[in-house]
């Protein structure tokens, strides 16, 4: 009998990324290379829309404003920017899931354990991008490309709470 290999919660076995078929990974990218051409401005209208569809997300951002002219605020701008940084990381790494799950583990300890934001609230903005990607994309956002960009937030989703599950406050 081969010897049992034990994997961890925060680590998928290798190959997960193969439920991404190959016409998944390149409609995620093909919709990225056009989100990903503006990431402050989109990014800041990810971060504007999560306040609107998602009002109880504000209690988590202590040091960029909720309410306003958020359209004009350079932090909002910022934020958003760094959304998009952080989401093209695990795009660029669709073919390396033990790169993406490092990425992924960093984001959540940082989530969980300095700003003190559940895990749900990664599904919220997976939703807002969505919404995002078909308000700015219209048909091009077809209803293939949606159940490309689902399966890979599902995937994201089952990464980042098996993060929180797995790390504690230090």
């Amino acid at each position: 009998m081969p010897p049992k290999t034990e994997t961890t919660a925060r680590e998928h076995p290798p190959g997960i990324m193969a439920l991404l078929t190959h016409a998944d990974k390149k409609n995620i990218q093909h919709i990225w290379a056009k989100l990903f051409e503006n990431p402050e401005e989109n990014g800041k209208t990810v971060v504007i829309k999560l306040f609107k569809d998602y009002p109880e997300t504000k209690a988590y951002f202590k040091t960029i404003p909720t309410e306003g002219n958020l359209q004009e605020d350079p932090l909002v701008r910022f934020h958003g920017r760094r959304v998009m940084v952080a989401l093209n990381q695990v795009v660029e790494n669709l073919d390396n899931w033990k790169q993406a799950c490092r990425i992924l583990d960093r984001l959540a300890d940082k989530h969980k354990n300095v700003h003190q934001v559940p895990a749900m609230n990664f599904q919220s903005i997976f939703q807002v991008i969505l919404s995002v990607c078909k308000d700015l994309l219209g048909n091009e956002f077809s209803i293939d490309v949606s159940l490309s960009w689902e399966k890979l937030f599902g995937l994201l989703s089952e990464q980042i709470n098996a993060s929180y599950v797995s790390t504690s406050k230090s």
